[in-house]
């Protein structure tokens, strides 16, 4: 008699999800700013273009089932398109990608002195050509207000479209992480031992604030009061903005390699712990102060390697060093599980401007995005 075997079951992340593999780790995701491709950066130097229209969105193949009211959706039914990726040129490493414009990207080139564009399409060109020193620190400014480049202590707002110098200035330290504040009105360089924070429109000096930590990721609060980094040293940098402070919370157990501010939950989150932390705004933990913690999701085993706030809802997305990825509601220990954890680490995680994707990228090659039916966030 021929033994017939079940066919697996298919999980949430295969109904919603779409994914590829590149065969080299995945270094960074990237959205462009109106959500039509997602850029992905690899560890080989090239870049993957990922078009977010899609035949088979979840949303239409969803149907509720008329007698018991549970809603379904089905598998796929065509295979993915192959997306572009590009051979030349090559994206140094350690710099991450940046939105430019309306629909493309800012990347540094692997010669380490040059800015490139590439289009939502995967079209590359030549923005700025070498100058005086590696490029050390990359980020832009909203729409087509320019591109930041740092080479160590030299700071340059370059125009994107034909890569002449805006604007300049020199810092008495060197920058590896550069943020812009939500309304664009001011910059913040942070490099070793020291964060800038200068006047966007003349890049005027508005404060020097000395600093301790290895500099990694680094953002604002959407109040602009508080400056939070991500250390290489397992700390977390704040800053306060208003006194000029700035202090350290310590004790974290991995680097912490992504940060985030929820608008919706007024909270801070981190990555770098065996769980999402958080603290609420602005009662976050300073001097002698303790602070307010917020706990979120499920403590375990395997460290939380990235963390992603959505846009406009209380929740956050964590990437697991196993591979796990879940979604938390910030506040809450109840979480959803996205994606399996099968022991390919999660390296990069970034939701679309609309809340309605989130894309992730692994240490294995896997570059993936999970597109949200409406009816889930209800």
């Amino acid at each position: 008699m021929t033994k017939h075997d079940a066919p697996p079951a298919m999980s949430l992340f295969d109904l919603i999800a779409r994914s590829w593999d590149f065969g080299a780790p995945v270094r960074d995701v990237r959205f462009n700013a109106i959500g039509s491709s997602v850029a992905v950066g690899l560890d080989d130097g090239t870049l993957a273009f990922l078009p977010m229209k899609d035949a088979e969105d979840p949303e239409t193949r969803m149907r509720v089932e008329a007698d018991t009211g549970r809603m379904t959706i089905r598998p796929r039914s065509k295979a993915l398109p192959t997306p572009v990726r590009t051979d030349q040129p090559q994206a140094a490493a350690g710099l991450c990608l940046c939105r430019v414009a309306q629909q493309g990207f800012a990347f540094v080139h692997s010669d380490g002195a040059e800015v490139w564009r590439a289009t939502a399409r995967g079209q590359t060109l030549r923005v700025a050509r070498a100058g005086q020193g590696p490029i050390t620190a990359l980020a832009t400014l909203p729409d087509r207000q320019g591109i930041l480049v740092a080479r160590g202590p030299e700071l340059e707002i370059l125009s994107p479209e034909d890569g002449l110098s805006v604007r300049a200035t020199a810092l008495d330290h060197d920058t590896r992480a550069i943020a812009t504040s939500s309304d664009a009105g001011r910059i913040a360089c942070w490099g070793p031992g020291r964060v800038t924070i200068l006047r966007t429109d003349d890049l005027s000096t508005l404060a020097r604030i000395d600093t301790e930590g290895e500099p990694g990721p680094l953002g604002w609060s959407p109040d602009g009061r508080w400056l939070i980094g991500g250390c290489g040293d397992k700390a977390v940098l704040l800053v306060d903005t208003g006194t000029g402070a700035a202090d350290r919370i310590v004790g974290f157990p991995a680097p912490v390699a992504a940060v985030g501010f929820s608008r919706s939950a007024g909270a801070m989150m981190t990555s770098g712990a065996f769980r999402v932390t958080g603290w609420r705004l602005p009662d976050l933990p300073f001097g002698d102060h303790e602070g307010t913690p917020v706990e979120t999701g499920k403590p375990g085993l395997t460290i939380v390697e990235k963390v992603a706030v959505h846009p406009a809802r209380d929740l956050c997305a964590a990437g697991y060093a196993n591979g796990l990825v879940t979604l938390c509601q910030i506040g809450r220990r109840e979480e959803m599980m996205l994606r399996e954890g099968g022991g390919d680490p999660v390296t990069a995680l970034e939701w679309s401007a609309d809340g309605a994707h989130l894309a992730i990228g692994t240490a294995g090659g896997t570059a993936a995005v999970a597109a949200f039916p409406k009816a889930m966030f209800k």
